[in-house]
C-alpha cells in the first residue's frame, strides 16, 4: 500500500510540474535523484519523526532506495543518480579496521543491490561518508557507474542523455590534492568532511569537457558549489567546496550550464547565482524512516524551446519541488 501511495503521489507531483510548465518546449529527458541515504546498521538518532533534518534515520535506508528505484521504473526515468553519502559507518566503533571495512562493504553492496532494481543506467557521486572506511577504488568495485573506460583513479566524468549533457564532479579531495580514503596510512586518510576540494586536474578536465558540448548541461555534486550562507542564515559554509568560486567561474563561462544538483547539507536549499540554479536535495535519511512519507528524492524533467529551458523538479517525501527557467547563451 505504501509503495502504491508513493507512486500515486509521484504521478500527481509530475502532473503538477507539467501544468506549471504549460507544456512549453520539448522534454529532453527525465531522471531521478536521491542523496544522503546513509545506509548502515546504526539505530535511528531520534525515537520519533522530526520536523527538521538534523536527526538521521538509518533503519529505513534500504527500503527507501528500493521504493525510489521502483518508482523511477514506473515514471520512465532515463537514468538515476545518487549524490553521495550512500552509506555510513558501522555502529560498532570497537571493530578493527578490517572489521569496519568489511561492514562498510556490506552496507555498500546492500544499497547498490536495491538501486540496481532500477532498469536503466545509474550513476554515483562520491560523498564524504562513502570513504570513511573505504578507498575510492573499494567503492567503485561495488557501486559501478554506467560509464566505462575512465582513466585509473579518475572518478569524475560526463555523459549525454536525451539531448542533454551531464557532468558528475568529485570534490572528495583534501587541500593537498590527495583523494579521500579510509585506508589507514594512505595519503588521503584522516580527511575532514569540511575540507572538500576540486583539484587542478579536475578543473582542467571540466573546462575542456564543457567546451566540447553545446548541449544544455546539468552538473551533479555532493558538496555545495554555491554560497548558500547568502540565503540561509543557518547554513555552515563548511558544507561547500572550498574552491567553489573557481568552479562556478568555469560553469558560468561555459554558457550552457543550467543547474547544479547537490546533497550533503541535509536541510536542502535553493539559490540562483549568475543565471545558474543551485538545488540542494534534502537528505533521504532525514525526518523519519517511513518508506513513503520520509523518502526524499526528486524526479527531474528538462524541457527545451530554442535557447530557453525549464527544469521541473518534482519532490517526493519532504523534498521541495521547483520549476526553474534558464537560458542558453
Amino acid at each position: 500500500m505504501r509503495k502504491t501511495m508513493e507512486i500515486v503521489c509521484l504521478a500527481a507531483a509530475l502532473a503538477a510540474a507539467g501544468n506549471a510548465l504549460g507544456a512549453q518546449g520539448t522534454r529532453l529527458v527525465r531522471f531521478g535523484l536521491i542523496s544522503d541515504t546513509h545506509v548502515s546498521d546504526k539505530t535511528d538518532q531520534a525515537p520519533a519523526i522530526s520536523l527538521n533534518a538534523t536527526p538521521r534515520y538509518f533503519t529505513g535506508g534500504l527500503a527507501k532506495i528500493e521504493a525510489f528505484a521502483l518508482a523511477m521504473n514506473k515514471s520512465g526515468a532515463a537514468f538515476v543518480a545518487e549524490l553521495g553519502d550512500f552509506t555510513d559507518n558501522p555502529s560498532d566503533g570497537s571493530l578493527s579496521y578490517e572489521g569496519r571495512r568489511a561492514a562498510a562493504l556490506g552496507f555498500l553492496g546492500a544499497a547498490e543491490a536495491k538501486l540496481a532494481l532500477f532498469k536503466g543506467p545509474r550513476y554515483h557521486v562520491f560523498g564524504n561518508h562513502d570513504t570513511d572506511q573505504l578507498s575510492k577504488e573499494d567503492v567503485k568495485a561495488k557501486a559501478q557507474d554506467s560509464v566505462k573506460g575512465l582513466p585509473a583513479g579518475q572518478y569524475y566524468y560526463s555523459f549525454d542523455q536525451g539531448g542533454a549533457h551531464f557532468v558528475v564532479l568529485d570534490a572528495g579531495y583534501k587541500s593537498d590534492g590527495a583523494a579521500y580514503s579510509g585506508v589507514p596510512g594512505s595519503a588521503g586518510s584522516g580527511y575532514a568532511w569540511s575540507d572538500a576540494n576540486v583539484p587542478a586536474p579536475e578543473l582542467a578536465w571540466l573546462k575542456a569537457d564543457l567546451a566540447g558540448t553545446k548541449l544544455p548541461t546539468i552538473v551533479l555534486s555532493h558538496q555545495l558549489l554555491n554560497p548558500e550562507e547568502q540565503v540561509d542564515a543557518a547554513f555552515d559554509p563548511a558544507h561547500s567546496v572550498k574552491n567553489a568560486a573557481e568552479v562556478r567561474a568555469i560553469l558560468e563561462k561555459a554558457g550552457n550550464v543550467l543547474a547544479v544538483f547537490a546533497g550533503h547539507y541535509h536541510d536542502g536549499g535553493y539559490q540562483q547565482v549568475n543565471g545558474i540554479h543551485y538545488v540542494t536535495l534534502q537528505a533521504n535519511a532525514a525526518y523519519g524512516n517511513d518508506v513513503s512519507y520520509h523518502n526524499q528524492y526528486a524526479t527531474v524533467d528538462l524541457y527545451q524551446d530554442g535557447k530557453n529551458c525549464q527544469i521541473a523538479v518534482a519532490g517526493n517525501g519532504a523534498l521541495k519541488s521547483y520549476v526553474l527557467s534558464a537560458a542558453l547563451k
